[in-house]
């Protein structure tokens, strides 16, 4: 083989590596209808997927304030009741202040819960939640829209969507 000059380039796909403290996560989320519409399971798909940054601190945040506190065996104190208050709860009125207090302080579990879990020392920053604001609520007659926002501690802000990459996942009007 002499003669032949091969370039070989070490690094496919991505031009770096995460950042210094950065972790990834498996994503745990599917929807079996199709995103964004769709019935929202907590498993880990055929299909393994990872995230990172800001979509890891909102998966996490998903997952600590839709967790019923108590259901987790191992760790009990995890979790909120937020689902208490959403879930046949029965309210009808758009100004309802009780509900929104309700609702203000699980948000705030939620998120005192995931600073615990993922600021640690060392962790990158993209994956550090820095606050989660209530922007909003739509109470209708047979449901409720919550208008949230995370800001991480490197300064990313995102509205709360459940988190997915954007690979090949099927959409709600594909199915």
């Amino acid at each position: 083989m002499a003669g032949l000059n091969f370039n070989y380039n070490t690094r496919i796909g991505t031009p770096q590596n995460l950042p210094s403290g950065a972790t990834y996560d498996l994503l745990m989320i599917s929807f079996p209808g199709g995103y964004p519409q769709s019935q929202l399971k907590f498993e880990i798909a055929d299909t393994p997927r990872k995230i990172t940054g800001i979509q890891k601190v909102a998966q996490t945040f998903v997952k600590i304030l839709f967790t019923r506190k108590g259901s987790n065996v191992i760790f009990p104190d995890q979790g909120t009741y937020f689902s208490d208050y959403v879930i046949n709860a029965n309210r009808v009125e758009t100004s309802d202040t009780t509900l929104t207090s309700d609702l203000v302080e699980q948000i705030n579990d939620a998120q005192s819960q995931c600073q615990y879990i993922l600021n640690t020392s060392g962790s990158d920053t993209a994956s550090q939640l820095k606050q989660v604001q209530l922007l909003g609520t739509d109470v209708g007659t047979d449901s409720i829209v919550i208008y949230m926002r995370i800001i991480t501690n490197a300064g990313a802000m995102a509205s709360i969507s459940i988190p997915f990459p954007q690979l090949d996942l099927t959409l709600s009007d594909q199915v």
